[in-house]
């Protein structure tokens, strides 16, 4: 998309594809990108640093949360999306999947009887 990131759905979503691929095109020189969804990108290497970004933004903020003690998906999701309309929270809740299952493909989150644990 030309204008935000996508949401990372697992298990066909794989956040840790989703950001090598992004890492990846940052190795390109391309000029500009013609997204399935919006307007041109005249600027790709900026949206894809932005991209970046939002996304180590996002690991940060679930670490933090969950060093908080929050462990569920929902109360996350109640947490980092203040500002999005509820009716696209169980989108969010995918994407935060997402990312803890990313992290617990690193070796620093678990999943405990339904909950998630920060590892040292």
């Amino acid at each position: 998309m030309g204008w935000s990131t996508t949401v990372i759905v697992p298990p066909d979503g794989d956040m840790t594809q989703y950001l090598a691929s992004l890492r990846r095109l940052l190795e390109r020189d391309d000029a500009i990108y013609y997204p399935t969804h919006g307007d041109p990108v005249l600027k790709p290497q900026a949206l894809v640093r932005g991209l970046l970004t939002h996304r180590r933004m996002r690991e940060a903020q679930i670490l933090q949360l969950l060093g908080e003690g929050v462990s569920a998906i929902g109360d996350m999701v109640e947490r980092l999306y203040v500002q999005t309309p509820r009716i696209l929270h169980p989108a969010a809740s995918r994407s935060v999947l997402a990312h803890l299952v990313a992290l617990e493909q690193q070796g620093r989150v678990r999943q405990d009887a339904g909950h998630w644990v920060a590892l040292a």
